[in-house]
């Protein structure tokens, strides 16, 4: 057999036993560094699956307090010829049958409405007969009537149409309220129009009649910044009125001059999102909802009124992204809609009347979207 001088001379310039003498302490730091990587690894895994088990359990805990959103829940019948309307921000506008869309418990999805963008989300939603009116007031103070009946009669997923272009909105001119007119089913005289730095007009409803108008100016822009909420009431309660950061004011709707007057104090980084006329002898809660979807109702004796307008307020709700306020009763049903034109439908008496500042209890699931209007409205009585 042949030998191999190279091997022969690696075999003695080194000697195999030896080597692996020298390598023996290396060998063993190795290992141990392994040990104690692996019993650290071990350590964060056995960390994380008991983080993982409680997160379950407070999601079980939660679900056995929340009502399921995906029970069956009877759906109150109108007359055929009520709609939800819907308007996005830069004035695509609908109306679908109120009996195509399905009520759910509190705290769901909801169902996808108009068809819009993530550029223009949705806005607006109001409740009204197919003959009453639709009353458009602009961001530079414009009052416009729409007949309901003339807006795209769509189903529950359509397209809408341009209310900017209709009524001939002028360069920069968007949006400001909508409100609902029905002479018919809705005999409260007078409107009140607020402001987004808290300045209050009220109008006896005549003003915008059948006979208002296209275009005739009702708030000074200059003088109260661009109207923001508008609302009927009856003259003889009072009116609250609500600021995004949570802040209400309530007082005395007789105090309101006719030339408008300071409903309540706001502060630069704030902003007026909503008012409600209070009748102050009825068992009508207040319902507040909020951009994350949660939602409450404060009993109308739980706030009460004060002797002047223009105050500082107080927290009606705790949070800094409040949408609106509504008066409801206990047979009272709300429709909230988020910015993606998703919209949900539920009893008012499934989010419970309390009597002090609370976050509120979940209405509307809003992952990766928010709520942006939502509008209420009294079912007739149900054969």
């Amino acid at each position: 057999m042949t030998e191999n001088p190279a091997k022969d001379a690696m075999r003695d310039e080194y000697d195999i036993d030896t080597l692996i003498e020298q390598a023996t302490p290396v060998l063993r730091r190795y290992i141990l560094t392994l040990e104690q990587e692996n019993a650290r690894l071990r350590q964060e895994l056995h960390e994380l699956q008991g983080a993982a088990t409680r997160r379950e359990r407070a999601a079980s805990a939660r679900e056995s307090r929340e009502p399921s959103s995906s029970a069956t829940v009877p759906t109150p019948s109108y007359g055929d010829d009520v709609m939800v309307i819907t308007v996005t921000a830069e004035g695509l506008c609908k109306r679908t049958a109120i009996n195509d869309y399905s009520a759910q418990r509190r705290g769901g999805v909801g169902v996808f409405d108009i068809q819009t963008s993530r550029d223009d989300q949705v806005a607006h939603v109001l409740i009204g007969r197919a003959a009453a009116a639709l009353l458009v007031l602009s961001s530079r103070g414009r009052a416009f009537r729409v007949p309901i009946e003339t807006l795209p009669l769509t189903e529950v997923r359509g397209r809408g149409t341009s209310l900017p272009t209709r009524l001939m909105f002028t360069e920069g001119e968007t949006i400001g309220a909508l409100l609902a007119l029905d002479e018919e089913e809705d005999d409260r005289p007078n409107v009140l129009i607020a402001t987004a730095s808290g300045w209050l007009r009220a109008l006896h409803r005549n003003y915008v009649g059948p006979r208002l108008q296209p275009g005739t100016l009702l708030v000074e822009p200059a003088r109260g910044g661009p109207p923001v909420a508008a609302a009927l009431s009856s003259g003889a309660g009072d009116v609250l009125v609500a600021l995004r950061s949570g802040v209400a004011y309530r007082f005395s709707e007789q105090l309101i001059r006719r030339e408008g007057v300071r409903g309540i104090q706001v502060r630069p980084d704030d902003a007026l999102v909503g008012l409600t006329g209070i009748a102050g002898d009825s068992d009508d809660s207040i319902f507040l909802a909020t951009q994350e979807g949660l939602g409450t109702r404060r009993g109308e004796a739980t706030f009460s009124a004060n002797k002047s307008p223009g105050g500082q307020g107080k927290v009606i709700m705790k949070t800094d992204a409040l949408v609106g306020v509504a008066a409801v009763n206990e047979q009272s049903e709300v429709f909230c809609v988020s910015g993606l034109g998703k919209i949900i439908r539920f009893a008012v008496a499934e989010a419970p009347v309390k009597a002090g500042n609370v976050q509120g209890v979940n209405i509307m699931d809003c992952r990766g979207d928010r709520l942006t209007a939502f509008a209420v409205t009294t079912p007739p009585a149900q054969e």
